[in-house]
């Protein structure tokens, strides 16, 4: 006389998807923090913070792409000057 003992059937939820930030994302934080310190809304001691992050976040957009330099623009007009 033995009894099996089952185990409860586990639900499975439905997954969501993970959140995900986009290239644009980033260009819009990027946007607010020189909105920000240009309006002074950064206490001295929190400067460091935000400049460390507008440069992380500028360095990757210009690494993805998605953000050209004055110096990339300038010689993007010199090739295009001395091929016409």
């Amino acid at each position: 006389m033995s009894e099996e003992i089952t185990q409860p059937e586990e639900i499975t939820q439905p997954t969501e998807a993970a959140p995900s930030l986009t290239l644009n994302d980033l260009m819009v934080a990027l946007n607010m923090i020189q909105v920000v310190a240009q309006r002074g809304a950064v206490r001295a001691d929190e400067m460091s913070a935000v400049g460390t992050l507008h440069d992380r976040l500028k360095a990757f957009l210009e690494a993805q792409g998605a953000l050209t330099t004055p110096a990339d623009t300038a010689a993007e007009s010199a090739d295009t000057t001395a091929s016409v």
